[in-house]
């Protein structure tokens, strides 16, 4: 009789998913049929952005968006300071 309750636990993994997605939409099969003269339509490679550079791209629209709102308030202090300056004239 084996005994299995002193054997390691080894757990099967898959493989990653690919990059390449192969993609077929209604559009791109009327664009395949009419560019191969009315063959078979063809399926349209798409690569998926990975969950980096989604965080990238995260990262990057909160830099902007900071960016933009410092320079707003550096504009109103700006616009305040003439005022001021205008108005005790």
């Amino acid at each position: 009789m084996v005994d299995f309750q002193n054997a390691p636990q080894v757990l099967p993994t898959a493989p990653p998913p690919s990059e390449e997605v192969k993609v077929r939409t209604l559009k791109s099969d009327l664009a395949s049929v009419a560019t191969s003269g009315g063959g078979l339509p063809r399926y349209q490679n798409v690569k998926i952005a990975t969950a980096e550079e989604k965080k990238k791209s995260i990262t990057g629209l909160i830099t902007t968006v900071a960016i933009i709102v410092l320079f707003a308030i550096v504009v109103a202090i700006a616009v305040y300071f003439v005022n001021q300056l205008v108005l005790k004239k």
